[in-house]
């Protein structure tokens, strides 16, 4: 039983031991040659994936990055000074990037608005440590909105007022003070209700100036950010390919350098056999009976003692060569002959 038991698990051990090697084996036998290129296939199909997702967060941060208008909501403080005024900060501004602020008014459609007439807006600019960036004042004015047979009329009038051209700040954030109205509270219009402009609502706008190569980039950013990606992408993958592709000719000419195919012997044996063709055609040698029986003998013995292919062939070459020196001084004797 032991010895039975002992059979099994040889048996059992080898069988297994050959399933796992025949992967390797095969792998080695047939794949061995072509090692190198499945290695940088194998690499080159990894980094695509990573290329590709390099190649979308470029794309995508240069899309975040590009400058954009904004406006931001202004809320007035009324009965805290001479005039209403708001405070705001500007955050997430581009450097270097030029906009045009606008004030944005709408106020209601009142007498009173209508009556005070023109008035004044201050804006000022300044950084978060009090530097001044800009500071202008703008006149306005509220002007009844055009009645019509066909439409009711509107109760809210809407008034912008341009503050700044291509301001280009300095700094991401910016501190924001604005005031409107008069500042000599004037109480002499009518029953003094004029005093100070009702706002339904205010706010500040930046409109973006176009220019130059940022202004194209600004005018079409996602067109702009997919061509960064795709620059990206071309880039690396030229990278990629150029660290892999040598080594891919490298093993490519080391295989065809080992496959190179032999010429066959036979193209060789005729090759060799056809100068002493052409000479027996073109001299038309005597035959003699000697050099047959030598030769026929040769061959018998060739035959029974069955040297190697390289004794045969210098056995060949020897009988060619000597075969081609008789007929030449069988010629040169009949040539003398002749001329005698």
């Amino acid at each position: 039983m032991d010895a039975e038991t002992a059979e099994k698990e040889r048996i059992s051990y080898g069988f297994w031991s050959f399933l796992l090697q025949a992967p390797f084996n095969f792998v080695s036998q047939h794949l061995r040659r072509y090692t190198p290129n499945l290695v940088s296939l194998s690499v080159f199909l990894l980094f695509i994936p990573l290329i590709c997702t390099l190649s979308l967060s470029a794309g995508v941060i240069v899309w975040r990055n590009i400058a954009v208008g904004w406006q931001i909501p202004l809320y007035l403080q009324y009965g805290d000074g001479v005039q209403p005024f708001a405070h705001a900060v500007l955050a997430d501004l581009t450097a270097r990037q030029s906009y045009n602020i606008v004030l944005q008014l709408v106020v209601p459609s009142t007498d009173s608005n209508f009556a005070l007439g023109n008035f004044m807006n201050s804006l000022t600019l300044s950084t978060i440590n009090h530097k001044t960036l800009a500071a202008v004042r703008r006149p306005a004015i509220a002007i009844p909105p055009k009645s019509s047979y066909f439409s009711s009329k509107t109760h809210l009038v809407t008034i912008e007022i341009p503050m700044l051209d291509s301001f280009v700040p300095e700094t991401a954030q910016v501190a924001v003070d604005v005031k409107i109205g008069r500042q000599d509270v004037w109480k002499g219009i009518g029953n003094g209700e004029g005093r100070e402009l009702s706002v339904y609502s205010a706010s500040l706008k930046g409109i973006l100036v176009h220019k130059g190569i940022r202004g194209l980039v600004t005018r079409f950013p996602t067109t702009f950010s997919i061509i960064c990606s795709a620059i990206f992408f071309a880039i690396l993958f030229s990278i990629l390919s150029a660290c892999l592709l040598p080594s891919v000719l490298q093993s490519a000419s080391s295989r065809d350098t080992n496959e190179s195919p032999k010429p066959p012997e036979d193209s060789e044996q005729k090759s060799e056999q056809k100068p002493s063709t052409l000479l027996a055609d073109d001299h038309q040698y005597p035959d003699d009976s000697s050099d047959t029986e030598t030769d026929a003998s040769e061959l018998q013995g060739e035959k029974e003692v069955k040297p190697s292919k390289s004794a045969r062939r210098r056995k060949r070459r020897s009988a060619k060569n000597r075969i081609v020196s008789e007929g030449s001084v069988n010629a040169l004797s009949a040539r003398y002959l002749y001329e005698r």
